[in-house]
Parts: structure tokens; sequence; C-alpha cells
């Protein structure tokens, strides 16, 4: 009985930890303003919303807005979102592969927030495993912002960008179907 207790307690304790000590990297967008933050790191910039468009696909549910940063550059934020009981079941890394029909390599991980690199960079935020938060096509500068700010350093936006051509996902039924993207927890 002492033993499953003190078990239990350092367990507990561990976590207590962990969540004090952890700090997932978030965005944002709301009343045309970009946000992304820590809880060392706060970046908000005004944006102009260009397009929006709204899709569903098997269960889930794409929101793209197409908006332009204070610089002049064009990025979509993607938001992903899937029912409370389904979860994404492949590695980030295959889903950002199939949707933009591309190989990637992992250039950053850190806590809520990993970044992808090909043609152009994909930031994927993650807060549970049924949502996720896409930017692209972020060029070197606007990577290397993100990169900081995940990693507590406020970085200004550069005035200076790469015009990188506007490619947006693709999300097909055939992910979910044959590929498995996606897992019932019943």
């Amino acid at each position: 009985m002492k033993v499953g207790l003190l078990f239990f307690l350092v367990v507990v304790a561990l976590l207590i930890w962990l969540s004090l000590h952890t700090e997932p990297l978030m965005v944002k967008l709301e009343k045309n303003r970009l946000l992304l933050y820590t809880k060392k790191c706060r970046q908000e910039w005004p944006v102009k919303v260009l397009k929006k468009e709204s899709d569903m696909v098997d269960s889930l549910q794409i929101e793209r807005v197409l908006v332009k940063l204070p610089n002049g550059q064009k990025i979509y934020v993607e938001m992903d979102d899937l029912p409370p009981k389904y979860a994404f079941d492949r590695d980030y890394r295959l889903i950002v592969e199939k949707i933009f029909g591309q190989r990637f390599k992992e250039i950053f991980s850190k806590d809520g927030v990993v970044i992808y690199r090909s043609d152009f960079d994909v930031a994927l935020f993650y807060k549970t495993t049924h949502d996720l938060v896409l930017l692209y096509p972020l060029d070197n500068n606007l990577t290397q912002v993100v990169i900081e700010c995940a990693k507590g350093h406020v970085v200004p936006l550069p005035n200076e960008y790469e015009h990188l051509p506007l490619k947006k996902s693709e999300w097909k039924v055939e992910f979910f179907i044959l590929d498995g993207f996606v897992n019932k927890d019943i």
C-alpha cells in the first residue's frame, strides 16, 4: 500500500512539474490580428484577410484564411478540426507530405509546433490530437520568427520576404479511407 501511494504521489508531482515547465507555442487568428505566443513570447500582427474558405472532407472540418501580413507577405492560416472522438492517426510529417503532394523534412520541433521544409516551410501547431493549425507558405525569415518565439524570444517581423507561390493544401477522402489518417476512439 505504501509503495502504491508513493508511486501515485511521484506521478502527480511529475505531472504538475511538466505542466508548469511546458510552454507550447500557440497561434490564433482573431479580429484581423494574427497572434503567435507562449508564456515568454507574444507576437501580434495586424493582418488583412484576403480570402476565407471552408470545406468538409470526410469528418474533417477545414477553414482556410489567406492573410496579408504587415510586410506584404501572404500566408494561409488553416484550421483543421476533427470531431472530439476522432484523432489524427499518422505522423504529422506524413500528413503534411500527403496534403501538399511533396516530400518535407522536419527542421524544428518544440512544445506545440513542428516546422517542415521543402520548397516552402509549413508550421504545424497542435493543441490536441483532433485539431491542427497550419501556417504556410513560410519563407526562411518568417520561419525564423516562429522558431525564435517557440524558444521564448521576440524577433520582429522582417520587412523583406521571399515571394513564394501560394500553394493550398489538398485534403482528399482517400487519405481517410485508404491511408488511415484518422482513428475513431469508441
